[in-house]
């Protein structure tokens, strides 16, 4: 599977009471009758995760006008009104995909890799508690 491009988010993980994590559309969540953390789950099901041949993996969400001209202030890039909110790299290792998750850290004194699988399931990517879907152009 070639995974350049946009994907957009198909499912995103949502934390249960009982600390287990469900796998949700963005229209499940909408429905969802009292859930106070729901906007927040819908902005981070508005991301599109983007491959670039380079190796670098950019998480980009959509702006409105307003916040557009605060994160060009920050020193944010703006792409086709989405502002890059985390950029990283990936890299493909004997047919499997790996990206860099920045997180640092030691096993029993053993240094660990921040490199994690993409999980590539029916067409679609496992990563970070989204399962993301090839965006058509």
């Amino acid at each position: 599977m070639n995974i350049i491009g946009k994907w957009k988010v198909k499912k995103i993980g949502v934390f249960q009471p009982d600390f287990s994590t469900k796998m949700c559309t963005p229209q499940e969540i909408e429905a969802l009758e009292d859930f106070e953390d729901a906007e927040e789950y819908l902005n981070m099901a508005s991301a599109i995760v983007e491959f670039l041949p380079d190796g670098t993996m950019n998480t980009l969400f959509p702006v409105t006008k307003e916040l557009e001209e605060q994160l060009i202030a920050e020193g944010k890039e703006i792409v086709d009104g989405f502002g890059i909110m985390d950029t990283t790299t990936w890299k493909e290792e004997n047919g499997e995909y790996f990206y860099d998750t920045k997180i640092k850290g030691e096993i029993f004194g053993e240094k660990v890799s921040s490199l994690e699988k993409l999980e590539i399931e029916d067409d679609c990517i496992l990563v970070s508690h989204m399962l993301l879907e090839k965006l058509e152009k």
